[in-house]
Parts: C-alpha cells; sequence; structure tokens
C-alpha cells in the first residue's frame, strides 16, 4: 500500500514540475542563440510610462502562457544578458531629457511610449522612446548599451558602427535608399558629439547616431522639426 502511495506521489511531483516548466519547454534543451524561435527572438515588451519598464526587467514569470524578460536570458545573446542584468543591478536605464526635464510621451491610444526590443539594430538589445511630437510625427529616442563600453566610448558612432556590423550602412558604405551619410558635429545639453547622419531618398526622417558615456543613441527624426535647437536641450540620465 505504502509503494502505491510513493509511486502515485512521485507521479503528481513530476505533473507538477513539468506544468512549473511549461512556458520555458521552447527555450530550454539544446537552442542555441542563433536557433531561437522567431518569435522568441524578435520579441517586443510594450510600457506606458518608464516606471513599467524597470519593473518589467526584474519580474519573474508566473503566467505559463508566457515569458519574462530575464526568462529570455537562457536563449538570447551575452549581450542581451549583460543589458538585463545592468538594467536590474542598477534598477534604471538612462532615459532622454529635454532641458534636463524627463520627456513627455506621446500617450497615444493603441501604441506604448516605451518598446523593448530583445533583438533589433546591428543584433543587439534596444529601448526605444516615443515623445510626444507637437506635429504628430513617429518620432523615437532608441538607446542600447555599448558591447564594449570602455573601448568602444572612445570611438565615434561610425566607428562603432563599423565594428558591430562592417556592411551596415555607414559613411563608406551609401546604399541605394540613402541621399547622403555623413558625420556632423553636433551640440547637446552637457557635450558635444560626434554623429552619423543618414538622410533617405524616400524619408523625410533622418538617422542620427552618436555615442554618450556608454550607450549608442539613435535618434530617428525629420532635422527641420527636431532641430539643432532641439538637440541642444537633449541629454540622458537615470531618472528614480
Amino acid at each position: 500500500m505504502k509503494r502505491i502511495l510513493f509511486t502515485i506521489l512521485a507521479i503528481l511531483m513530476c505533473l507538477a514540475a513539468f506544468s512549473g516548466c511549461n512556458k520555458l519547454s521552447n527555450l530550454h534543451g539544446n537552442v542555441s542563440n542563433e536557433d531561437a524561435t522567431p518569435d522568441v527572438a524578435n520579441s517586443t515588451f510594450h510600457f506606458d510610462s518608464y516606471e513599467d519598464m524597470i519593473k518589467a526587467f526584474g519580474k519573474s514569470g508566473i503566467d505559463v502562457s508566457s515569458y519574462t524578460i530575464k526568462e529570455l536570458k537562457v536563449v538570447m545573446s551575452e549581450a542581451y544578458t549583460r543589458f538585463v542584468d545592468k538594467v536590474n543591478a542598477e534598477k534604471s536605464f538612462p532615459q532622454p531629457l529635454i532641458d534636463n526635464q524627463p520627456i513627455t510621451y506621446r500617450n497615444k491610444e493603441g501604441f506604448s511610449n516605451i518598446t523593448f526590443f530583445v533583438k533589433e539594430l546591428y543584433g543587439l538589445p534596444w529601448i526605444w522612446y516615443f515623445p510626444n511630437v507637437s506635429t504628430g510625427e513617429n518620432f523615437y529616442i532608441s538607446m542600447t548599451y555599448l558591447p564594449d563600453s570602455e573601448k568602444h566610448k572612445n570611438m565615434t558612432a561610425s566607428e562603432v558602427i563599423k565594428e558591430l556590423s562592417p556592411n551596415s550602412a555607414n559613411i563608406d558604405n551609401l546604399g541605394t535608399q540613402h541621399k547622403s551619410i555623413y558625420n556632423k558635429q553636433m551640440k547637446l545639453n552637457d557635450r558635444e558629439v560626434t554623429a552619423l547622419v543618414i538622410e533617405y531618398k524616400e524619408e523625410a526622417r533622418d538617422s542620427i547616431f552618436f555615442v554618450y558615456d556608454d550607450l549608442l543613441v539613435l535618434v530617428r527624426c525629420d532635422s527641420d522639426i527636431w532641430s539643432e535647437e532641439w538637440f541642444e536641450a537633449l541629454s540622458f540620465t537615470v531618472c528614480p
């Protein structure tokens, strides 16, 4: 009788363990970083506020139908793990400021104010901020941590991109969709940077990259609207 009871208990324990691991069953085993299923590698997390985003980085999942930012570390790259661990250790991530005040978000129904891309440009995780734009355009400010901050923070954006992705658009690699690509000295609120500016033939928004401490920053905007004066008010800091 005891043997039967022990057998039943063992079966129940196994079933419980299986249930608890079910949501990550497609992430473990022999899945490599490169072979992660597309829906996982291309995952995005959307937030209404900065505070919601920071909390989400530290959450451990209890919903078997989903996974958390932390749990994706088992299949994503080393750069992803470093990114997530840094946010959780500091309980913060740099936030864009205008005139030393946090940006005003777009707060548009059906759209997020902040999006975390698990794997995006140059194969790195990026956080996109969507500020309010008076003229209604879809502009954004996105940032990622430099993979080698001690080395890369002393390089221009053009040099960093050349090292991260040699075939990507750059001053020496103009694509058919590009109007012009060039380096430009730009003044921010607290410093001057060497920005990589990419102009497009059929798109009013430019891509403006620059290095800011241990960050690679991309500002996607129409430079006639977010002008030199706007950039001179821009800075980045960690806000509680």
